[in-house]
């Protein structure tokens, strides 16, 4: 009787195997450190004026209303005097060219300077009746604080020292044609500054609102942290799985 012989394969262990699959090693880029982000510092008031100043707000087309908009010709005359008085009280010492000039420019127009002031006078009382004088009184002392205006000296003077010699300058004739464009260049260290602290008020609001800017942040794409999926069986690739 014949047997019929089996030969008995041994059967592939999966399990040691599998259990040996090595992966392939993945290269994980590191990032590097976020660059701290460093807080906006708060915003500071331009020449060293007072964070909290009452100034004007911009009109409609962006200037700033000051006490010599709107003047009449003898006002115009009236208030350029004030302003070169003031200049020469606060930016001149006894004995400097502009203290001259401005003497100057007082004798030279002693008579026109008269005839605006009366025309001056005469206009307050028809705007204000019998309370002409205080009305006067309140707008020359406007004017004088608005040219005593610390942030703005330095330019202020800057400003008046050549307009104090070109006012003594002039004749009874020129004068008027002066004195307009004369009073607007006095002007202009003063609404400059009023634009600057508009300007702060800005910023002042949006670092209060968290609006500043800040340091720019460094953002990594998450896909370099992901691990790669090819799975080897003694040196060979099998299969891919997630």
């Amino acid at each position: 009787m014949s047997r019929t012989r089996y030969l008995m394969l041994p059967m592939l262990a999966l399990l040691p195997v599998l259990g040996g699959c090595a992966r392939t090693p993945v290269a994980v880029a590191v990032a590097p450190p976020a660059a701290p982000v460093v807080a906006a510092p708060m915003p500071r008031p331009p020449l060293n004026a007072a964070p909290t100043l009452a100034l004007p707000q911009p009109a409609a087309d962006g200037s700033f209303a000051t006490p010599n908009r709107g003047l009449s010709p003898a006002a115009t005359i009236w208030h350029l005097r004030a302003a070169l008085n003031v200049a020469v009280l606060q930016c001149a010492k006894p004995g400097d060219p502009a203290e001259a000039g401005y003497n100057a420019f007082l004798a030279a127009h002693k008579t026109d300077l008269a005839a605006a002031f009366k025309t001056l006078e005469a206009e307050y009382r028809g705007r204000a009746g019998a309370q002409w004088q205080d009305s006067f009184d309140d707008s020359m002392t406007r004017l004088y604080n608005f040219y005593a205006q610390p942030p703005a000296r330095a330019a202020y003077c800057a400003a008046a020292e050549p307009l104090i010699t070109q006012a003594a300058a002039t004749t009874a004739a020129t004068l008027p044609a002066f004195a307009p464009g004369a009073l607007a260049a006095l002007d202009r260290p003063f609404t400059d500054f009023y634009a600057a602290y508009h300007g702060y008020r800005i910023e002042l609001a949006q670092w209060k609102a968290g609006q500043a800017p800040s340091v720019p942040r460094l953002t990594v794409d998450p896909q370099i942290f992901v691990a790669g999926t090819d799975v080897t069986v003694r040196g060979r690739v099998m299969f891919a799985a997630r």
